[in-house]
């Protein structure tokens, strides 16, 4: 064969040489800029791997843990599993449970300062707080071992479908991460938000949310002796003129919200807000009813929580009827989109 040929057959098979591995690194080194994320959903359209679009490493979060006052930096997803771990029993739906995910990771995504939010006001230089009373709640993998025993291998696991099958998904308004207010049972209907925060968002309203009459904490009954009642009224509203003598004869609702919750209520004199009330008693809901028993006074509740956007047992309810939890998210936001953190 002539010489020029060899040369030609060698300078073709080196080429072929060099080319190869870099195919295969290209293939196997992880630099695609999407990855692939499986989700179980009843709905058909979502039953394909969704797509997830990455830019540089996921996003990460600061959190200030109230357990052992420290300050922990950590993915974002990470941190929604702990917060789901704490807010929502591991024993609901799938689909309540995907819902939830959501709805933390978008109050999460709403306050970090990486992404235009105020952070933690508790806690200096801290996105959230572990408080479920000022942020939400979060618990450590530790914690869910100590709560969940011979349980914890099956509940991390299920809980990890739910934050991993809805990965970076929040709500939006307008294009924005919206202002996330969840409960844990309403009294049959969502409250307004701005009965609760004095704050008027669009994408919150009144609307029912069957099926809380089912949850533990739908109903409850506390009492207080006429003296401890008149105490606590007067340790805050000091001019209320009731006495033990004038008290059945003070006290009366005037108005409710929308919601069925009270709004008003005078005492004494005094006129004293719903929710205002019902911190200062430390009720379930401002959904009550007052009565006389003897020498006490009994007050009823219906609902736990204020009210005001998601009830997660009337989730559960949805999700056990079928919906989904795209489906659950738009009953209870309203107006609101599902997106992507890009």
């Amino acid at each position: 064969m002539h010489m020029k040929t060899w040369f030609m057959i060698i300078l073709a098979a080196a080429i072929v040489i060099l080319i190869i591995p870099t195919i295969i690194v290209g293939v196997f080194s992880g630099t695609a800029t999407e990855l692939e994320r499986p989700i179980s959903s009843s709905n058909e359209e979502q039953s394909q791997p969704i797509r997830v679009e990455i830019s540089g490493k996921d996003p990460v979060i600061n959190l200030y843990n109230h357990y052992n006052k420290e300050l922990v930096t950590m993915d974002l997803e990470e941190y929604v599993v702990g917060v789901v771990a704490a807010e929502m029993p591991a024993s609901f739906e799938m689909e309540a449970l995907k819902a939830q995910a959501v709805a933390a990771r978008t109050l999460a995504v709403f306050k970090m300062k990486a992404l235009g939010g105020k952070g933690c006001s508790r806690y200096e230089g801290a996105d959230v707080c572990s408080e479920f009373s000022h942020c939400q709640a979060w618990i450590s993998d530790e914690q869910m071992k100590k709560n969940w025993g011979k349980s914890y291998e099956e509940n991390l696991s299920k809980i990890k479908e739910a934050v991993f099958s809805t990965w970076g998904e929040i709500m939006t308004y307008n294009g924005k991460a919206i202002e996330v207010f969840f409960h844990s049972t309403s009294n049959g209907k969502t409250e307004n938000v701005d009965e609760v925060f004095s704050t008027s968002l669009p994408y919150y309203d009144v609307v029912e949310s069957p099926g809380d009459e089912n949850g533990s904490r739908y109903k409850a009954t506390v009492s207080f002796t006429i003296d401890e009642f008149i105490r606590k009224i007067k340790s805050k509203y000091k001019d209320s003129n009731i006495t033990k003598e004038n008290i059945r004869d003070q006290i009366k609702i005037l108005s409710y919200t929308e919601g069925d919750r009270v709004k008003e209520i005078m005492i004494g004199g005094v006129k004293v807000k719903g929710t205002d009330f019902r911190n200062l008693f430390n009720l379930n809901s401002a959904d009550f009813k007052l009565y006389f028993q003897g020498d006490k006074v009994v007050i009823e509740t219906r609902g736990y929580g204020h009210g005001v956007g998601m009830s997660q047992v009337g989730a559960d309810y949805m999700a056990e009827q079928g919906k989904d939890y795209r489906e659950i998210l738009h009953h209870y936001y309203q107006g609101i989109e599902i997106e992507k953190i890009r």
